[in-house]
């Protein structure tokens, strides 16, 4: 029960966080970042959501293996609440999806690399045609401690606009 409940309680820190445009300052560091793209895919929303929830991330992320935590089963479900844990390296996270509304193309998710950062991520695809969709991408990072501000001060806006491309190009891969 505490977990749940820590779980909840940086939920509503990143949800707080994630309603403030402007970025914090401490000791001339970022405190929090914000970063926002977009790209197009030549698929409709609805094929192109399934890429950005845990399972379908698998696909084209080098090194994605999500591991559910909540509920306990094989594969991470695509649905509010659900928690899961990824291992990078010395970085582990744990992730608790927001929101999961495939109606409405919608996937939104907060993490925590203890000791480092809170990051919301929020994902809209958007039908702009028969086969075409806008992927918009935002994140919100959060630091934790000095190591997470000199984390997230690497996450310039040039970076996340490469970023981009490369979702772009690996997802548009796999649809190709």
């Amino acid at each position: 029960m505490i977990t749940i409940g820590w779980f909840i309680a940086v939920g509503a820190l990143a949800i707080a966080a994630g309603n403030a445009q402007e970025t914090s300052q401490r000791k001339n560091n970022k405190l929090q970042i914000v970063r926002e793209g977009s790209f197009e895919l030549n698929t409709t929303a609805e094929k192109a959501l399934p890429f950005f929830t845990p399972e379908g991330e698998r696909a084209w992320a080098e090194g994605w293996d999500p591991k559910p935590i909540y509920p306990a089963q094989k594969d991470v479900a695509f649905e509010t609440n659900a928690v899961f844990r990824l291992g990078h390296g010395e970085h582990e996270s744990i992730w608790t999806i927001l929101k999961a509304d495939p109606e409405k193309h919608v996937a939104e998710y907060v993490y925590v690399v203890l000791g480092e950062r809170v990051s919301r991520v929020r994902v809209v695809v958007e039908p702009l045609a028969a086969n075409r969709c806008r992927v918009r991408v935002r994140y919100v990072h959060t630091a934790l401690s000095e190591g997470g501000m000199q984390v997230i001060s690497a996450m310039t806006e040039e970076a996340y606009a490469q970023k981009m491309l490369d979702w772009q190009r690996m997802v548009g891969a796999l649809i190709r």
